[in-house]
């Protein structure tokens, strides 16, 4: 009786890190990594040379100071949106009560400031793009007057811009300035991302509906949402071959088949496969650089699954076709 009582209680911690929504950071992480490893573009991997030249340390700071930005920024989205959030039953660590709003308040606050303070350290444009990010990711996109999500045109914008931000902070840290050359080589990454985005305004349309929020997806349908994701993802693709971003291609091109059977078949479950996967390819093709990428990719993914189904008897994540 001992034992499982200790083993509810190291769950119950365990609430305070996993409402962050850690699977998240995959993505940011992701798109970090593939703008530091822009001035390999060219390459399918690394040679020794190249890669004795990393910078693990800087780019362990980057992971840190991201992810801190990001579960700080994911947690006040969850804030403002708890009756939302009770209603669909989402997202429940806050809108059911296991982690106090008060607490998660002093969560967020401890997080961002730790975040900044580990931007500063390393460069002050570290600091300057985590701000900006947690800016539009916490602030303008959650809570009033802007409350950029219930705002179809301007939802787009502030995902896109997260991304591009994501890949900032790892050219940043190779290029060190401001250059037009950044929104160059960001294009086949934004694209992608933003062809994502649209997948994923759809599994709630239905309850967005009947809420009365008028999101993209809402507005214009399934069928239309479908197609703008896939042109979206098409320019990605074609921006790659272009730019000769050998990194980008191996990214986009295997998320094809998916995105060609959302056009066949233009349902929800579908496009929560499409995402899926295309995430993992993007992962997967980092670590052809980075191979101990993969470890982190691995050990997360199957921490996360233990912990839902020790905690919540919760099938997640997962590749099927549902949330």
């Amino acid at each position: 009786m001992k034992s499982a009582n200790k083993q509810t209680k190291w769950l119950n911690y365990l609430d305070y890190f996993f409402v962050l929504r850690p699977m998240l950071f995959y993505p940011g992480w992701s798109t970090l990594l593939s703008g530091y490893l822009i001035v390999f573009k060219h390459r399918w991997a690394l040679t020794p040379t190249e890669w004795s030249e990393l910078d693990f340390g800087l780019l362990a700071v980057l992971f840190v100071s991201f992810a801190l930005a990001m579960g700080g920024s994911f947690l006040l989205n969850q804030l403002a949106d708890v009756e939302s959030d009770l209603k669909n039953n989402k997202l429940f660590l806050i809108s059911k009560g296991h982690i106090p709003r008060k607490n998660a308040v002093l969560e967020v606050i401890v997080l961002l400031a730790l975040s900044l303070v580990l931007a500063l350290a390393v460069d002050w444009r570290i600091f300057a793009t985590i701000l900006i990010f947690i800016v539009i990711t916490g602030y303008l996109y959650n809570f009033k007057p802007f409350r950029f999500k219930d705002k179809p045109w301007w939802s787009l914008w502030a995902n896109m811009a997260m991304g591009f931000l994501a890949f900032c902070l790892g050219w940043l840290a190779v290029h060190q300035q401001f250059s037009c050359v950044l929104l160059l080589d960001a294009l086949p990454y934004l694209l992608f991302n933003t062809a994502l985005y649209f997948y994923t305004t759809l599994p709630d349309v239905e309850g967005d509906r009947a809420a009365g929020k008028k999101t993209l997806a809402v507005q214009f349908g399934i069928k239309t949402i479908v197609y703008v994701a896939f042109l979206f993802y098409l320019a990605g693709l074609i921006s790659a071959v272009v730019l000769q971003d050998r990194l980008a291609l191996i990214m986009v091109a295997p998320a094809l088949p998916f995105f060609v059977w959302t056009l066949r078949r233009p349902e929800v479950s579908a496009t929560i496969r499409a995402t899926k996967f295309s995430i993992l390819f993007f992962a997967l093709a980092v670590c052809l650089k980075i191979p101990f990428y993969f470890a982190l990719m691995a050990g997360g993914f199957y921490f996360t699954r233990w912990y839902f189904k020790a905690r919540f008897q919760f099938d997640y994540p997962n590749f099927q076709g549902k949330g």
